[in-house]
């Protein structure tokens, strides 16, 4: 079996190594700025499930073959584009796959290819690359894909068997949207209010008042993943808070890093999203709405100086 890995963030290099050191082959889609320290390198991931590896990189996934399984390892904002452009190297039974945070994959990739393809699935490991050819993780090595209309294809059931085989906590489910959304309450929580407080999570879910901000944007999502028909408990509330509170207490969100690095932001995919779903089912949601427009001037990175 082939697998493209597109993206070459602490993500990709991670599930990508999981697979090859379970026998796939594997090539990592990379730009070409990256392809030449990651192409040949030795790939090692620190963490439960570790691995050394010598790994393949190539700069245009359409001239590397076919392939059974292409796995979308980027930003939302590049979903579409990265889809596009990988799409003629997928075999005719091949799966498109994509794992991101957020609410807006399916929706993005089902114009584009037949749903008995597709799967989807959230990130639960926190990652960091610590070299251009390794990574570091914590926390739960659990991978979670599904498809919200249909049964998943044979090639994402064989992914998902060769993670099982490497002591990945692999799994499909038919409920993947309950699952998607879940996560998204503490997801998008901690994006907006690490970027927007400029605070750890250390501050911020421990502090009296702060908790109780960020009690009100876990219910903002809440309220309107349940207008768009997801079935999110109230226990789901209280269990990300929870979460939330019991992160290292320097951790703060991938979209605070891309703001302090001066990188674009998928802000308009965590409270954007929320934003926008609020307006359409009529919902008020003054937080995530507030962290939308503040956080705006830095969305395709630092704001230049007037």
């Amino acid at each position: 079996m082939r697998v493209a890995i597109v993206g070459s963030g602490a993500i990709g290099l991670l599930y990508g190594g999981w697979l090859q050191s379970a026998g796939l082959d594997v090539v990592f889609v990379t730009r070409p700025g990256r392809q030449a320290a990651l192409d040949g390198a030795t790939l090692t991931a620190e963490g439960r499930l570790s691995f050394r590896l010598r790994v393949s990189a190539v700069g245009d996934v359409a001239n590397a073959g076919g392939f059974d399984a292409i796995i979308l390892a980027v930003k939302l904002y590049d979903l579409a584009s990265a889809a596009a452009q990988a799409l003629p190297a997928l075999a005719p039974e091949g799966a498109l796959v994509a794992v991101q945070n957020g609410v807006s994959a399916y929706g993005i990739l089902r114009p584009l290819l037949d749903p008995s393809r597709l799967a989807i699935g959230p990130v639960f490991a926190a990652t960091r690359l610590t070299g251009s050819s390794s990574v570091a993780y914590a926390g739960a090595d659990r991978v979670t894909l599904g498809n919200p209309e249909c049964k998943v294809s044979p090639a994402v059931d064989e992914l998902v068997r060769r993670w099982t085989s490497v002591g990945v906590t692999a799994e499909i489910v038919e409920d993947i949207d309950d699952v998607i959304w879940t996560k998204f309450l503490g997801f998008a929580t901690n994006a907006a209010l690490t970027s927007l407080g400029r605070l750890p999570a250390g501050v911020i879910y421990h502090t009296p008042e702060l908790v109780e901000v960020a009690k009100q944007s876990i219910r903002e999502v809440a309220s309107v993943g349940r207008a768009e028909g997801i079935a999110i408990t109230g226990d789901a509330e209280e269990m990300t808070l929870k979460i939330l509170q019991s992160l290292p207490p320097a951790t703060v969100a991938s979209m605070r890093q891309d703001l302090d690095a001066g990188k674009r932001l998928e802000l308009d995919f965590i409270s954007g999203e929320i934003d926008r779903l609020g307006r359409k089912h009529g919902l008020a949601t003054p937080l995530h709405s507030l962290a939308y427009r503040l956080l705006q001037p830095f969305r395709e990175g630092a704001p230049k100086a007037a």
